[in-house]
Protein backbone atom coordinates (compact mmCIF):
# COMPACT_ATOMS: atom_id res chain seq x y z
CA UNK A 1 0.00 0.00 0.00
CA UNK A 2 2.76 2.53 0.90
CA UNK A 3 4.68 1.78 -2.29
CA UNK A 4 1.08 2.33 -4.34
CA UNK A 5 0.62 5.75 -2.25
CA UNK A 6 4.07 7.09 -3.48
CA UNK A 7 3.54 6.10 -7.20
CA UNK A 8 0.62 7.81 -7.32
CA UNK A 9 1.95 11.09 -5.65
CA UNK A 10 4.60 11.02 -7.74
CA UNK A 11 2.12 10.48 -10.76
CA UNK A 12 -0.01 13.43 -9.43
CA UNK A 13 2.84 15.85 -8.85
CA UNK A 14 4.38 15.20 -12.38
CA UNK A 15 0.52 15.64 -14.04
CA UNK A 16 0.74 19.14 -12.24
CA UNK A 17 4.36 20.20 -13.06
CA UNK A 18 4.12 19.05 -16.01
CA UNK A 19 0.78 21.89 -16.38
CA UNK A 20 2.69 24.41 -15.16
CA UNK A 21 5.33 24.29 -17.55
CA UNK A 22 4.33 22.39 -20.40
CA UNK A 23 2.90 23.85 -24.26
CA UNK A 24 0.68 21.57 -25.27
CA UNK A 25 -2.48 21.86 -23.69
CA UNK A 26 -4.22 18.49 -23.68
CA UNK A 27 -1.53 16.59 -23.06
CA UNK A 28 -0.61 18.70 -19.81
CA UNK A 29 -3.33 19.36 -17.91
CA UNK A 30 -5.81 17.47 -15.70
CA UNK A 31 -8.87 19.91 -16.20
CA UNK A 32 -11.62 20.88 -14.28
CA UNK A 33 -15.28 22.24 -15.67
CA UNK A 34 -17.99 23.99 -14.00
CA UNK A 35 -21.24 24.79 -15.50
CA UNK A 36 -23.40 27.69 -14.79
CA UNK A 37 -25.90 30.22 -16.97
CA UNK A 38 -25.52 28.12 -20.06
CA UNK A 39 -21.57 28.25 -19.94
CA UNK A 40 -19.10 25.27 -19.40
CA UNK A 41 -15.45 26.96 -17.44
CA UNK A 42 -12.87 24.98 -17.49
CA UNK A 43 -9.70 25.18 -15.12
CA UNK A 44 -6.69 23.59 -17.66
CA UNK A 45 -3.03 23.88 -17.23
CA UNK A 46 -2.13 27.68 -18.46
CA UNK A 47 -5.90 29.37 -18.19
CA UNK A 48 -9.18 29.24 -17.65
CA UNK A 49 -11.98 29.03 -19.99
CA UNK A 50 -15.42 30.24 -20.41
CA UNK A 51 -16.86 28.06 -23.81
CA UNK A 52 -20.61 28.45 -24.97
CA UNK A 53 -22.32 24.93 -23.99
CA UNK A 54 -24.39 25.14 -27.06
CA UNK A 55 -21.90 25.22 -29.58
CA UNK A 56 -18.53 25.57 -27.68
CA UNK A 57 -17.74 28.99 -28.89
CA UNK A 58 -14.65 30.48 -26.66
CA UNK A 59 -16.09 33.31 -24.30
CA UNK A 60 -12.67 34.53 -22.83
CA UNK A 61 -9.58 33.40 -21.28
CA UNK A 62 -7.81 33.70 -18.08
CA UNK A 63 -4.07 33.69 -17.77
CA UNK A 64 -3.51 34.27 -14.22
CA UNK A 65 -2.97 38.09 -14.95
CA UNK A 66 0.45 38.71 -13.78
CA UNK A 67 1.41 35.12 -12.17
CA UNK A 68 4.24 33.53 -14.84
CA UNK A 69 3.26 30.06 -13.33
CA UNK A 70 -0.43 29.84 -13.38
CA UNK A 71 -1.76 26.54 -13.60
CA UNK A 72 -4.92 25.52 -12.79
CA UNK A 73 -7.15 22.67 -12.73
CA UNK A 74 -9.96 22.48 -10.14
CA UNK A 75 -13.41 23.24 -10.78
CA UNK A 76 -14.23 26.88 -10.93
CA UNK A 77 -16.95 27.80 -8.22
CA UNK A 78 -19.00 30.85 -7.65
CA UNK A 79 -21.06 32.86 -5.73
CA UNK A 80 -24.41 32.48 -4.83
CA UNK A 81 -25.28 35.74 -6.90
CA UNK A 82 -22.86 34.22 -9.55
CA UNK A 83 -20.93 37.78 -9.72
CA UNK A 84 -17.75 36.10 -8.39
CA UNK A 85 -16.18 33.07 -9.77
CA UNK A 86 -13.17 31.52 -7.80
CA UNK A 87 -10.53 29.24 -8.70
CA UNK A 88 -7.48 28.24 -6.70
CA UNK A 89 -3.90 27.29 -8.31
CA UNK A 90 -0.85 25.09 -8.51
CA UNK A 91 1.38 28.28 -7.35
CA UNK A 92 -0.74 28.54 -4.55
CA UNK A 93 -2.88 31.77 -5.20
CA UNK A 94 -6.60 32.01 -5.67
CA UNK A 95 -8.16 34.47 -8.08
CA UNK A 96 -11.77 35.92 -7.84
CA UNK A 97 -12.54 36.29 -11.65
CA UNK A 98 -15.94 38.04 -13.07
CA UNK A 99 -17.26 35.04 -14.79
CA UNK A 100 -19.05 37.59 -17.65
CA UNK A 101 -15.46 38.27 -19.03
CA UNK A 102 -12.60 36.59 -17.09
CA UNK A 103 -11.46 39.90 -15.54
CA UNK A 104 -9.57 39.25 -12.62
CA UNK A 105 -11.33 41.56 -9.20
CA UNK A 106 -8.82 40.22 -6.57
CA UNK A 107 -6.15 37.15 -5.95
CA UNK A 108 -4.83 35.59 -2.69
CA UNK A 109 -1.14 34.34 -2.10
CA UNK A 110 -1.13 33.52 1.20
CA UNK A 111 -0.83 29.92 1.14
CA UNK A 112 2.31 27.90 0.71
CA UNK A 113 1.75 24.83 -1.61
CA UNK A 114 -1.00 23.84 -4.14
CA UNK A 115 -4.69 24.59 -4.49
CA UNK A 116 -5.40 21.08 -5.84
CA UNK A 117 -9.31 21.23 -4.33
CA UNK A 118 -11.85 23.44 -5.41
CA UNK A 119 -12.87 25.78 -2.81
CA UNK A 120 -16.52 25.85 -1.10
CA UNK A 121 -18.56 29.20 -1.22
CA UNK A 122 -21.33 29.75 1.08
CA UNK A 123 -23.13 32.99 0.97
CA UNK A 124 -20.63 35.27 2.66
CA UNK A 125 -17.14 33.39 2.82
CA UNK A 126 -15.07 31.46 0.62
CA UNK A 127 -13.42 28.09 2.60
CA UNK A 128 -10.20 26.99 0.31
CA UNK A 129 -8.37 23.90 1.31
CA UNK A 130 -4.58 23.93 0.63
CA UNK A 131 -1.81 21.12 0.05
CA UNK A 132 -0.24 22.94 2.87
CA UNK A 133 -2.60 21.97 5.72
CA UNK A 134 -4.26 25.04 6.26
CA UNK A 135 -8.19 25.59 5.62
CA UNK A 136 -8.13 29.58 4.69
CA UNK A 137 -11.41 30.99 5.26
CA UNK A 138 -11.57 34.32 3.12
CA UNK A 139 -14.59 36.76 2.99
CA UNK A 140 -15.60 37.99 -0.97
CA UNK A 141 -13.24 40.53 -0.83
CA UNK A 142 -10.42 38.01 -0.42
CA UNK A 143 -9.88 39.40 3.64
CA UNK A 144 -8.41 36.70 5.48
CA UNK A 145 -10.82 35.65 8.43
CA UNK A 146 -9.58 32.81 10.00
CA UNK A 147 -7.23 30.09 9.37
CA UNK A 148 -7.95 26.31 10.15
CA UNK A 149 -4.23 24.26 10.69
CA UNK A 150 -4.96 21.03 10.19
CA UNK A 151 -1.49 19.86 9.55
CA UNK A 152 -1.77 17.26 6.45
CA UNK A 153 -2.47 18.53 3.04
CA UNK A 154 -5.92 19.23 2.47
CA UNK A 155 -7.01 17.78 -1.08
CA UNK A 156 -10.73 17.66 -0.87
CA UNK A 157 -13.54 20.35 -0.68
CA UNK A 158 -14.97 21.09 2.67
CA UNK A 159 -19.05 20.71 2.42
CA UNK A 160 -21.17 22.35 5.21
CA UNK A 161 -24.42 21.86 7.26
CA UNK A 162 -24.88 25.43 7.89
CA UNK A 163 -23.67 24.54 11.59
CA UNK A 164 -20.74 22.60 10.85
CA UNK A 165 -17.84 22.82 8.03
CA UNK A 166 -16.34 19.02 7.35
CA UNK A 167 -13.01 19.09 5.97
CA UNK A 168 -11.34 15.94 4.57
CA UNK A 169 -7.74 15.31 4.84
CA UNK A 170 -4.84 13.03 3.81
CA UNK A 171 -3.87 12.88 7.44
CA UNK A 172 -6.81 9.91 7.16
CA UNK A 173 -8.79 12.61 9.73
CA UNK A 174 -12.79 14.04 8.81
CA UNK A 175 -13.01 17.54 10.91
CA UNK A 176 -15.94 18.83 11.96
CA UNK A 177 -15.41 22.57 12.43
CA UNK A 178 -17.24 25.85 13.21
CA UNK A 179 -17.50 27.65 9.99
CA UNK A 180 -18.18 30.74 12.22
CA UNK A 181 -13.92 30.51 13.54
CA UNK A 182 -12.74 27.34 12.14
CA UNK A 183 -12.49 25.27 15.99
CA UNK A 184 -12.43 21.95 16.04
CA UNK A 185 -16.13 20.48 16.99
CA UNK A 186 -15.00 17.21 16.40
CA UNK A 187 -12.58 14.68 14.76
CA UNK A 188 -12.77 11.57 13.42
CA UNK A 189 -9.27 9.14 12.31
CA UNK A 190 -10.61 6.86 9.47
CA UNK A 191 -8.16 3.72 8.11
CA UNK A 192 -6.80 5.52 5.13
CA UNK A 193 -6.21 9.08 3.20
CA UNK A 194 -9.32 11.58 2.03
CA UNK A 195 -9.16 12.91 -1.11
CA UNK A 196 -12.13 14.36 -2.22
CA UNK A 197 -15.39 16.01 -0.41
CA UNK A 198 -17.37 14.16 1.58
CA UNK A 199 -21.16 13.79 0.08
CA UNK A 200 -23.95 14.57 2.73
CA UNK A 201 -27.24 13.50 2.66
CA UNK A 202 -29.76 13.82 5.42
CA UNK A 203 -27.47 14.48 8.45
CA UNK A 204 -25.28 11.80 6.90
CA UNK A 205 -21.30 11.90 5.30
CA UNK A 206 -20.47 9.47 3.23
CA UNK A 207 -16.60 9.43 2.12
CA UNK A 208 -14.17 7.43 0.14
CA UNK A 209 -10.65 6.79 1.31
CA UNK A 210 -7.17 5.38 0.37
CA UNK A 211 -7.65 1.94 2.81
CA UNK A 212 -10.12 0.71 -0.04
CA UNK A 213 -13.30 1.36 1.58
CA UNK A 214 -16.45 3.74 1.65
CA UNK A 215 -17.51 4.88 4.91
CA UNK A 216 -20.60 6.49 6.16
CA UNK A 217 -20.08 8.83 9.33
CA UNK A 218 -22.92 10.61 11.50
CA UNK A 219 -22.15 14.80 11.16
CA UNK A 220 -23.47 15.10 14.32
CA UNK A 221 -20.96 13.59 16.32
CA UNK A 222 -17.99 12.00 13.99
CA UNK A 223 -19.59 8.26 14.80
CA UNK A 224 -18.67 5.49 12.03
CA UNK A 225 -21.97 3.98 11.09
CA UNK A 226 -20.55 1.91 8.89
CA UNK A 227 -17.79 0.78 6.37
CA UNK A 228 -18.21 -1.04 3.03
CA UNK A 229 -14.96 -2.26 1.45
CA UNK A 230 -13.65 -1.57 -2.64
CA UNK A 231 -11.45 -3.21 -4.81
CA UNK A 232 -9.02 -0.39 -4.59
CA UNK A 233 -8.53 3.32 -3.82
CA UNK A 234 -11.84 5.52 -3.55
CA UNK A 235 -10.70 8.42 -4.94
CA UNK A 236 -13.64 10.37 -5.78
CA UNK A 237 -16.78 11.58 -3.31
CA UNK A 238 -19.55 8.73 -3.77
CA UNK A 239 -22.96 10.19 -5.90
CA UNK A 240 -26.26 9.95 -4.42
CA UNK A 241 -29.72 9.09 -5.35
CA UNK A 242 -32.55 7.85 -3.99
CA UNK A 243 -31.01 5.90 -1.30
CA UNK A 244 -28.25 4.48 -3.11
CA UNK A 245 -24.39 5.54 -3.29
CA UNK A 246 -22.93 5.22 -6.76
CA UNK A 247 -18.79 5.12 -6.28
CA UNK A 248 -15.88 3.70 -8.82
CA UNK A 249 -12.63 3.09 -7.33
CA UNK A 250 -8.71 2.42 -8.64
CA UNK A 251 -9.52 -1.30 -9.10
CA UNK A 252 -11.96 -0.70 -11.91
CA UNK A 253 -15.06 -1.37 -9.86
CA UNK A 254 -18.23 0.63 -10.01
CA UNK A 255 -20.65 -0.54 -6.85
CA UNK A 256 -23.87 0.68 -5.73
CA UNK A 257 -24.03 0.92 -1.95
CA UNK A 258 -27.21 1.25 0.07
CA UNK A 259 -26.71 4.41 1.50
CA UNK A 260 -28.42 3.12 5.28
CA UNK A 261 -26.43 -0.09 5.53
CA UNK A 262 -23.56 0.02 3.35
CA UNK A 263 -24.23 -3.26 1.71
CA UNK A 264 -23.51 -3.45 -1.99
CA UNK A 265 -26.34 -3.44 -4.34
CA UNK A 266 -24.67 -4.61 -7.63
CA UNK A 267 -21.21 -4.08 -9.14
CA UNK A 268 -20.24 -4.15 -12.48
CA UNK A 269 -16.19 -4.38 -12.70
CA UNK A 270 -14.17 -2.92 -15.43
CA UNK A 271 -10.44 -2.34 -17.06
CA UNK A 272 -9.96 0.86 -15.70
CA UNK A 273 -9.40 3.04 -12.80
CA UNK A 274 -12.11 5.30 -11.99
CA UNK A 275 -10.98 8.98 -10.37
CA UNK A 276 -13.53 11.02 -10.89
CA UNK A 277 -16.98 11.24 -9.26
CA UNK A 278 -20.07 9.64 -11.59
CA UNK A 279 -22.62 11.81 -12.92
CA UNK A 280 -26.19 10.87 -12.00
CA UNK A 281 -29.11 12.46 -14.38
CA UNK A 282 -32.42 10.72 -13.89
CA UNK A 283 -32.07 7.03 -14.01
CA UNK A 284 -28.63 7.12 -15.90
CA UNK A 285 -24.74 7.42 -14.45
CA UNK A 286 -21.93 8.61 -16.70
CA UNK A 287 -18.48 6.92 -15.30
CA UNK A 288 -14.88 7.85 -16.65
CA UNK A 289 -11.62 5.59 -16.49
CA UNK A 290 -8.39 6.20 -16.76
CA UNK A 291 -8.13 4.10 -19.81
CA UNK A 292 -10.13 6.67 -22.03
CA UNK A 293 -13.76 5.23 -21.57
CA UNK A 294 -16.92 6.67 -20.58
CA UNK A 295 -19.17 4.59 -19.27
CA UNK A 296 -22.99 4.97 -19.21
CA UNK A 297 -25.40 2.49 -16.87
CA UNK A 298 -28.83 2.78 -15.38
CA UNK A 299 -28.68 2.99 -11.84
CA UNK A 300 -29.38 -0.68 -11.26
CA UNK A 301 -26.21 -1.81 -13.15
CA UNK A 302 -27.07 -2.21 -16.64
CA UNK A 303 -25.11 -1.11 -19.46
CA UNK A 304 -26.33 1.93 -22.06
CA UNK A 305 -23.54 2.49 -24.17
CA UNK A 306 -19.95 3.26 -23.63
CA UNK A 307 -17.61 5.78 -25.67
CA UNK A 308 -14.12 5.81 -25.75
CA UNK A 309 -11.48 8.47 -25.81
CA UNK A 310 -8.18 8.42 -27.10
CA UNK A 311 -6.76 9.82 -23.69
CA UNK A 312 -6.72 9.30 -20.26
CA UNK A 313 -10.66 10.31 -18.72
CA UNK A 314 -9.82 12.00 -14.55
CA UNK A 315 -12.02 14.36 -14.23
CA UNK A 316 -16.26 14.04 -13.39
CA UNK A 317 -18.41 13.79 -16.66
CA UNK A 318 -20.79 16.97 -16.29
CA UNK A 319 -24.24 16.68 -16.71
CA UNK A 320 -25.40 20.42 -18.61
CA UNK A 321 -29.25 20.17 -19.26
CA UNK A 322 -29.12 17.36 -22.08
CA UNK A 323 -25.39 17.87 -22.72
CA UNK A 324 -22.82 15.71 -21.45
CA UNK A 325 -19.02 17.37 -21.06
CA UNK A 326 -16.01 15.49 -21.12
CA UNK A 327 -13.02 16.49 -20.75
CA UNK A 328 -9.73 14.19 -21.18
CA UNK A 329 -6.43 14.54 -19.95
CA UNK A 330 -3.11 13.36 -22.83
CA UNK A 331 -6.25 13.91 -25.18
CA UNK A 332 -6.24 15.08 -29.05
CA UNK A 333 -9.27 16.68 -27.84
CA UNK A 334 -9.71 19.26 -25.11
CA UNK A 335 -13.50 19.46 -24.34
CA UNK A 336 -16.37 16.50 -26.03
CA UNK A 337 -20.25 17.41 -25.52
CA UNK A 338 -22.10 14.49 -26.19
CA UNK A 339 -26.04 13.81 -26.09
CA UNK A 340 -26.86 11.39 -23.57
CA UNK A 341 -26.94 9.21 -25.48
CA UNK A 342 -23.63 8.74 -26.25
CA UNK A 343 -23.72 10.58 -29.70
CA UNK A 344 -21.04 13.34 -29.83
CA UNK A 345 -22.55 17.25 -30.27
CA UNK A 346 -19.71 19.01 -30.77
CA UNK A 347 -15.54 18.34 -29.94
CA UNK A 348 -12.73 21.15 -29.21
CA UNK A 349 -9.90 19.55 -30.35
CA UNK A 350 -6.34 20.98 -28.12
CA UNK A 351 -4.67 22.53 -31.08
CA UNK A 352 -7.67 24.67 -32.13
CA UNK A 353 -7.81 25.50 -28.53
CA UNK A 354 -4.09 26.46 -27.94
CA UNK A 355 -4.33 28.99 -31.03
CA UNK A 356 -7.17 30.53 -29.48
CA UNK A 357 -5.76 30.96 -26.46
CA UNK A 358 -2.00 32.23 -28.45
CA UNK A 359 -4.85 34.63 -30.61
CA UNK A 360 -5.66 36.25 -27.07
CA UNK A 361 -2.35 36.87 -25.78
CA UNK A 362 -1.07 38.58 -28.86
CA UNK A 363 -4.24 40.64 -28.40
CA UNK A 364 -3.28 41.37 -25.03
Amino acid sequence: MKKRWLLWILFFGLALSLSACGSRLGANSWPGVTVADNTAYVAAGPAVYAFRVEDGSLLWAFTGGDARDFSAYAPPVFSADHQVMVVGDYGGRLYALDPKNGALKWSFDGPQSHFVAAPLITNKTIYAPNADGNLYALDLQGEVLWTFEAGDPLWGTPVTDGKRLYVPSLGHVLYAIDPKDGSVIWQTKLDGALASQPTLVDGVLYVGTFANQVVAVQAEDGKVLWTAPASGWVWSAPAYADGTLFVGDLGGKIMALDAETGKEKWSVTQGGPVIGQPAVDNDALYFTTENGVLIALTTEGKPLWQHNFDGKLYASPVVAGDTLLIAPYKSTNFLVAMNTDGQIRWTLTTEAVESALKLLQEKK
